[in-house]
């Protein structure tokens, strides 16, 4: 990090998603709607997730407010803002006289209950998405960030860093939290939220490269839900979260990458 902050951008690259099925294809337009102190807050927000999922604030590490506030440039409430906001995305923990620190990375016994969480959640909402009715603009909603997705996984800048595959992060979470809206079923989507799933497994071992595998799982799924074929929609999202498991207990017992308790 330079100190500088990073030029404010849409979570899906391309577009945004804004909710309530909008899609704006303008980021630049809707980035312009915001106040000034919003993208100032997101900027710093960026800056400070940048550093935390690239490793350059130690896990586990206390965060000095006023040394970083130094560093990006700013004052120290709209820093305060921003990490409140990756308190809620699982990144950062606040403890009262202590402030706030780095989550630890986790112990890769902890991921592997995550994924078996996942497992018994999401074949579920898929099964439930592809049942509905009604409503057949998620298949190309999901098309299109997968879409994305496979044109991002062809880019060599995605061996770097987070700011070379932030947009394949997001387009990553927005796929299955999308689908996870569609079920219906509110508390299993804030289930599935509160596990930060990608958070966790990007900031852990995304320079493993599985990008091209993950297109190809997500298509399964999206093809089963466009057909509201429920059962196969499931046994694809299954399939889909067994392989990244299985793909994470190789990158894990083949040491390249060191969680703690590991």
């Amino acid at each position: 990090m330079d100190g500088k902050l990073p030029l404010v951008r849409s979570s899906l690259g391309e577009g945004r998603w804004l909710g309530s099925g909008s899609f704006a294809k303008d980021a630049g337009e809707a980035a312009r709607r915001l106040p000034y102190r919003q993208i100032l807050t997101e900027s710093v927000y960026e800056a400070v997730k940048e550093q935390i999922m690239d490793l350059e604030m130690a896990p586990g590490s206390r965060i000095n407010m006023d040394q970083l506030a130094r560093q990006l440039r700013v004052s120290t409430t709209p820093l305060r803002e921003a990490l409140s906001r990756l308190e809620s995305d699982g990144l950062v923990t606040r403890q009262s006289l202590r402030g706030y620190s780095v989550v630890s990375l986790p112990a890769w016994e902890d991921v592997l209950e995550m994924y078996n969480l996942r497992i018994l959640l999401e074949p579920e909402t898929a099964r439930a998405a592809a049942a509905a009715r009604g409503d057949d603009r998620l298949p190309g909603l999901l098309r299109a960030t997968v879409g994305q997705m496979s044109e991002l996984s062809a880019v060599p800048v995605l061996a770097g860093h987070y700011q070379g595959y932030r947009a394949l992060f997001n387009t990553d979470t927005f796929f299955h939290d999308a689908i996870a809206e569609s079920s219906g079923n509110k508390l299993v989507r804030r289930t599935l939220a509160s596990l930060h799933a990608h958070a966790l497994l990007y900031r852990v071992w995304y320079h493993a490269g599985f990008a091209a595998e993950t297109v190809r799982e997500h298509e399964a799924v999206i093809d089963a839900i466009a057909a509201h074929k429920p059962g196969a929609a499931a046994k694809a999202m299954r399939d889909h979260l067994e392989r990244s498991r299985d793909r994470f207990l190789e990158v894990a017992t083949n040491g390249e990458e060191s969680l703690s308790g590991a």
